[in-house]
């Protein structure tokens, strides 16, 4: 990778900086809207001291034991957000489409050597900062309350609509799916929902209902998550159908063994679990 070609590109950007920076997001939220509610006034200046780090990083990855500590660092910075490798490529993507737009003089041989920092420095060493920062993260087992409820998964709060006598309630998880819950407006109150807020949603295994992920049927159900099978646990009467998310969250059914012979699962299946939003349940720490 050409380090100084990198820190030229960048130079050329200094009285356009504070631009690119906003015009960054604006794309990255614009592709991925889902992400936008993740990131709080105090993020957002971190979102800045991201993009500058990952430009001071760049022209210095040739010196591993000057960028590698403080790509973790900025890895262990971002771990609120419960960021993935998918999501470091989205940012890249994002990073270069802007920088694309905004460098006066940018080559071929401009490009290929930012793409080779992202993907031999930059994301690599923001995810060892991701894993060494994960016990930190906010998980659902790690709850001082449990609960008996099967699928127990952890969402953010992208929008709140108030009706007359109740609430609809969206949540984005990581993998940036959707799932809406219907709540009483006392208890939307209770729990101090908020947009950008935290919830845990649980859903009872026995409300969920699969079809295959090819099935040309339309539903009424509002929720509908999709996922592949990564694993069956045969009882006698029934089944539970493991199925894995794309951000790798973990969702599970319990259907009865004629279901399982009629749809055919097996390992690997993409499936569908379709429920309703009044059979979901919210919780939130206190």
């Amino acid at each position: 990778m050409n380090t100084e070609l990198i820190g030229q590109s960048w130079d050329k950007l200094a009285p356009r900086q504070t631009e690119f920076i906003d015009a960054v997001y604006e794309l990255l939220f614009q592709q991925h809207p889902h992400y936008k509610p993740l990131f709080s006034e105090s993020i957002q200046r971190e979102m800045a001291k991201m993009v500058e780090t990952v430009a001071m990083v760049a022209r210095v990855s040739g010196e591993s034991e000057i960028s590698h500590p403080r790509l973790i660092k900025l890895g262990e910075r971002h771990s609120p957000l419960q960021l993935n490798r998918g999501d470091l490529e989205k940012f890249k993507t994002a990073y270069l489409t802007v920088l694309k737009q905004f460098c006066p003089e940018w080559t071929t041989e401009c490009e290929t050597s930012w793409e080779e920092v992202f993907d031999q420095s930059l994301i690599p060493g923001m995810l060892e900062g991701l894993k060494v920062a994960k016990p930190r993260t906010p998980e659902i087992r790690n709850l001082n309350t449990r609960t008996s409820v099967r699928n127990q998964l952890l969402g953010t709060v992208t929008e709140i609509k108030a009706r007359m006598y109740h609430g609809e309630v969206t949540l984005a998880l990581k993998g940036g799916e959707t799932v809406l819950a219907i709540l009483t407006l006392e208890s939307i109150k209770k729990l101090g929902l908020t947009v950008g807020s935290q919830a845990h949603i649980l859903i009872r295994a026995p409300h969920l209902i699969l079809v295959k992920a090819d099935s040309k049927l339309k539903f009424s159900t509002a929720n509908c998550l999709c996922g592949q099978v990564i694993d069956l646990h045969y009882a006698r009467l029934s089944t539970e159908i493991i199925l894995e998310l794309k951000g790798g969250d973990v969702l599970k059914a319990i259907v009865s063994q004629d279901t399982v012979n009629d749809l055919e699962i097996k390992l690997g299946d993409k499936l569908c679990g379709i429920f309703k939003a009044t059979n979901v349940i919210l919780a939130t720490e206190t």
